[in-house]
């Protein structure tokens, strides 16, 4: 229905001031932006890629950071050592039997380390402390991919009239406008009763089109933490560090939509979102290390839970593109949002860490970590709870999740001043089996080699990371659900000096 200025309502800045408010919440923030905020990646050095992160007893290394500060005090002399990285991340998507993929490449130091090592003046059982600083890159959100469906069944409007239902149609710019309010503003969707508030999509349901949601992301979340660990006896190793959690996370999202029924005006449609997110927090970790014996070690790490304050800024767009122009001739419509802003908390889980070492003298040594955490218990709260509970997204996290159980296992052995390392990790998948999310645990195939002097390290690390995933372009109700396959290819060059 679509005519000259018909689309045009007043807008109350008092609604529109509450649609920001609420309809932040609405848009942004979910169980699944909960999961990515809490989720990490051990990020490690070279050395310890090449184990695949199986480094809880072993120590020594700035990969200890991140699984067990109690290994810091394993280093014997005062170190310095920085680890550039460069990764190509692949997404494969099926979206209703089609395949699409895209590739992402980037450059960036993954870790920074500063161990420095005090030996006791005094011969008592303390031994010695190591004290430093250490930066981590702990999630990369490198990410582009691509879905693309043929003749599918479907469209993001009919989600867009549902919300609609029994509203005004002047109020609607104002009630939505991140979402119903564009399609209104755009003649993405019309009036079908007046009088009792009820819309029609231009779309009908059912109707076939070609779909396509790109993504785009960009970020990181990564980690500057203070370490102090000590020595007693050299046989049991004492660890603590406070971390420093900086978040950052930039999505470009475009769902387009072109109908093949030539008999319908509407021709095509894009939806976008775009998304810059920023977040700071503060965790502890606590560690123990034992010798039992001169080649079997044992470990134990505490991971507390972390809060993350977060800032979500937000526009959406809608583009529409008519097969017959209106009474003044245009055939394409645009319409954005008010710019959105809202700022909250996410708690993640806390984690606890085991680990065992096998050491064959200077031959070698095998060594096997075991991580639990539960994302059930993150929790999403705004700063103001007055202004809203996150009720209903919590229930979501408590009934979407299950306990993920990880496992990595790494091996190392000598020849001269050279080291062959490889290692395997698994990693379960956090979504319930019985949810549509539910994909296969993410898997991780390392390898690496090094070289080291008594002054000089040179390390080389590779390791392929697989998971994936589903998820949903827009209303689960009115869609299946989006297959995705992610591969991570990493590499990392550790350069360790010791004066």
């Amino acid at each position: 229905m679509k005519a000259c200025g018909s689309h045009n309502p007043s807008r109350s800045w008092t609604l529109l001031l509450a649609a920001v408010l609420f309809g932040a919440v609405a848009q942004a923030q979910n169980e699944e932006d909960a999961l990515r905020i809490s989720s990490y990646q051990l990020g490690g050095t070279a050395r310890s890629t090449g184990l695949a992160n199986a480094f809880g007893a072993l120590g020594a290394d700035g990969a200890a950071i991140g699984i067990n500060p109690a290994g810091m005090g394993l280093y014997r002399v005062t170190e310095l050592s920085i680890t550039p990285s460069f990764e190509v991340n692949t997404a494969k998507s099926t979206y209703y039997g089609s395949a699409a993929t895209d590739t992402r490449t980037n450059f960036h130091i993954n870790n920074f380390t500063l161990a420095i090592h005090n030996p006791s003046e005094k011969n008592g059982p303390w031994r010695s402390s190591t004290y430093g600083i250490a930066f981590d890159r702990q999630a990369s959100y490198q990410w582009d991919s691509r879905a693309l469906g043929t003749n599918i069944p479907s469209t993001v409007l009919q989600g867009f009239v549902n919300e609609a239902e029994g509203t005004r149609s002047a109020d609607l710019s104002t009630a939505f406008p991140f979402s119903a309010g564009l399609a209104w503003d755009t003649y993405a969707i019309d009036p079908l009763d007046t009088v009792a508030n009820t819309y029609i999509s231009a779309i009908p349901f059912g109707s076939l089109t070609t779909q396509e949601q790109t993504i785009k992301a960009k970020g990181a979340s990564s980690s500057t933490s203070f370490f102090y660990s000590g020595s007693y006896l050299d046989k049991v190793y004492f660890g603590a560090s406070v971390g420093f959690t900086s978040d950052r996370y930039e999505r470009l999202r475009t769902h387009t939509e072109t109908t093949l029924d030539q008999g319908l005006d509407l021709r095509e449609l894009s939806y976008t979102e775009e998304l810059n997110t920023t977040g700071t927090g503060v965790d502890l970790k606590l560690g123990i290390i034992a010798r039992l014996s001169d080649r079997l070690r044992m470990g134990a790490a505490y991971h507390s839970p972390k809060g993350m304050d977060m800032t979500d800024a937000y526009i959406y767009r809608m583009t529409t593109y008519f097969r017959t122009p209106d009474a003044l001739g245009r055939t394409i419509y645009n319409a954005d949002s008010p710019d959105g802003l809202f700022t909250y908390r996410v708690r993640s889980p806390w984690r606890l860490v085991l680990s065992g070492a096998y050491v064959a003298g200077q031959n070698g040594l095998v060594s096997v970590d075991y991580t639990y955490t539960d994302p059930r218990k993150m929790e999403l709260r705004a700063q103001d709870a007055s202004v809203y509970d996150f009720a209903t997204e919590n229930m979501a996290i408590a009934s979407s999740f299950q306990p993920v159980h990880s496992v990595r296992v790494g091996t190392e052995w000598r020849h001269g001043a050279w080291y062959y390392r490889v290692g395997w990790g698994f990693v379960g998948d956090p979504y319930r089996d019985s949810d549509p999310r539910h994909g296969q645990a993410q898997r991780t195939y390392a390898g690496g080699l090094g070289y080291r002097t008594d002054h000089i390290g040179i390390d080389l690390g590779l390791n392929m990371v697989t998971s994936s995933n589903s998820y949903y372009q827009y209303d689960p109700e009115l869609v299946e659900p989006t297959a995705e396959q992610r591969n991570s290819f990493r590499t990392m060059l550790t350069v360790s000096l010791r004066p």
